[in-house]
């Protein structure tokens, strides 16, 4: 197939996430306060239904990161998110979002994870809707890799790929589902609206008797 879009779609994610990193990098540690006890794991910091914008070199809107609410700790440089959104959107009007109930960034901003009902969507006028949901992702940004060792569903107009475990590598383009591998392929035809035979074939009693008339 030449158009693989639940293949292919989740390797723009990197890119997509590069700019999550960017943004807690200035905005949190901007805002450290340095009486913080670092001997604690307690947030320094903690933002709530916080947005951020970044845009291109176009000045249009390519990235757009939500969270319910953040928590900077200071001990590790971690932070903690509830409910992050991220979405991307390219120069065609392509979107990728991002969805999950939590998210975690480490110290040094090279690991990114996100639990709970994760779920990455993809649309747009020149990309096939598609749909990936776990309940884990794994992102290291800095080696444009990502993983999951749960079970995972990719969903795309006509074909539905389930199995456990996933990796992939945007540099390489390649995408590995680890085991239980299933693809199951869902014709147009399938989703139609079935009419009983019996129903088309049902004579119109009313139209008959003001024809005898």
């Amino acid at each position: 197939m030449s158009d693989r879009p639940a293949l292919w779609f989740p390797l723009i994610l990197l890119a997509a996430l590069a700019a999550l990193t960017t943004w807690l990098d200035f905005e949190v540690r901007s805002n450290l306060t340095e009486a913080a006890n670092r001997d604690r794991h307690d947030p320094d910091t903690i933002l709530h239904d916080f947005s951020t914008r970044q845009t291109g070199k176009t000045g249009a809107l390519e990235v757009t990161v939500k969270a319910k609410t953040l928590r900077h700790f200071m001990d590790d440089g971690s932070t903690e998110m509830e409910a992050p959104q991220v979405e991307h959107r390219d120069a065609k009007g392509n979107t990728l979002s991002v969805h999950s109930d939590r998210g975690r960034s480490s110290g040094d901003r090279k690991t990114l994870e996100f639990e709970g009902r994760v779920t990455l969507r993809q649309g747009g006028a020149t990309k096939s809707p598609a749909t990936l949901e776990t309940s884990y992702l794994k992102l290291l940004p800095d080696r444009r890799l990502a993983s999951t060792d749960r079970d995972v569903r990719i969903q795309s107009a006509g074909t539905l790929i389930t199995g456990h475990g996933l990796d992939f590598d945007m540099d390489a383009r390649t995408l590995k589902l680890r085991s239980r591998v299933k693809v199951t392929y869902q014709p147009a035809s399938q989703h139609a609206a079935k009419v009983p035979a019996s129903a088309s074939r049902r004579p119109d009693r009313r139209a008959a008797g003001r024809r005898s008339a």
